[in-house]
C-alpha cells in the first residue's frame, strides 16, 4: 500500500490491524521529520552557548556552529524567508499543500530585541501590497511566548502618570523628549488625550537624534554609577577609623 503525506505525517491508506507495540513502534516511524531553518541576528546568543545552535545542529539544519555566530531564532514553517522541509527532501508546505497559518519559533536572545509594532490582519493586507520589501507577508502577528530558560519581557507601555513622573525624576530621559510631548503628557486628562499624548512621545522619544541619545545615555549611566556608589561606597573608599 502506497504511504500518504498527511498534515507533516506519513500513515497508509488502510489501517492494518496490529498488536499495540507493534502499533506504537510503527508510529514512530511514520513520523516523518522537519528540517527548520536558523536566522542570526545582531541580537543572538553566539556559538554553542546559544540553544537555537544546538537545535538547528541537532535537526541537521546546521554541519557546525560558528562559535563567533549570534544564532538568533529557529523557524519552522511555510514563511518564504526560511521555509522549513521534511527530511526527505520535500517543502513542508507541498508536503501539507498549504501554508501554515503560524511560524513556530525558538529564540536565542542575547541582547534586547528591537521593539515591534504588529499591524491587525487588514493592515497587514494593506501594507503588504504598498509596500511588499518592507512587509513580507501579509498576516498579522498575534504572538505566544513560552519561556524554555528564564526570560523577561516587555509589553505595552507604563501608565501615563507613572511616565510623567519618570520625566520630572530623569533629566536624561526629558531630554530626549520634546516639549510638545512633555506638555501633552502634563495635560492629558481623558481617554483619548492620553492615547495622543502617548503616541506623542513615543513618537519624540524614538525620534530623537542618535548624538542626544548617546549623550544622555552616558549622563544617565554616569549619575546612576554615582549614586549607587554613595550608598554602596567600596570598602577602601571608607576610614579606617
Amino acid at each position: 500500500m502506497a504511504p500518504n503525506i498527511t498534515n507533516g505525517f506519513s500513515g497508509f491508506d488502510e489501517p492494518v490491524p496490529q498488536g499495540e507495540g507493534e502499533q506504537e513502534a510503527n508510529d514512530r516511524k511514520n513520523v516523518i521529520g522537519l528540517i527548520p531553518v536558523y536566522q542570526d541576528y545582531a541580537w543572538g546568543i553566539r556559538g554553542m552557548d546559544s540553544r537555537v545552535a544546538r537545535y538547528a545542529l541537532e535537526s541537521k539544519s546546521l554541519e557546525e556552529v560558528d562559535p563567533d555566530t549570534p544564532y538568533a531564532e529557529l523557524w519552522i514553517g511555510t514563511h518564504p524567508k526560511g521555509p522549513s522541509k521534511l527530511k526527505t527532501g520535500e517543502m513542508l508546505q507541498d508536503a501539507i499543500g498549504e501554508e501554515l497559518p503560524f511560524l513556530f519559533k525558538v529564540l536565542s536572545a542575547g541582547k534586547a530585541l528591537s521593539i515591534q509594532a504588529h499591524p491587525d490582519k487588514e493592515n497587514a493586507e494593506r501594507l503588504h501590497k504598498e509596500n511588499p520589501k518592507a512587509y513580507a507577508d501579509d498576516n498579522h502577528k498575534p504572538e505566544m511566548a513560552i519561556a524554555l530558560t528564564p526570560f523577561e519581557a516587555m509589553c505595552g507601555f507604563r501608565r501615563l502618570e507613572e511616565i510623567s513622573l519618570l520625566i520630572k525624576k530623569h533629566p536624561e530621559f526629558a531630554a530626549c523628549i520634546s516639549q510638545e510631548a512633555k506638555l501633552a503628557v502634563f495635560l492629558a486628562s481623558d481617554t483619548q488625550s492620553q492615547k495622543d499624548a502617548m503616541q506623542l512621545l513615543f513618537s519624540s522619544f524614538m525620534n530623537c537624534d542618535e548624538e542626544t541619545s548617546h549623550e544622555q545615555l552616558n549622563l544617565l549611566l554616569l549619575r546612576l554609577q554615582a549614586e549607587q556608589s554613595k550608598f554602596h561606597p567600596h570598602p577602601h573608599d571608607e576610614p579606617a577609623w
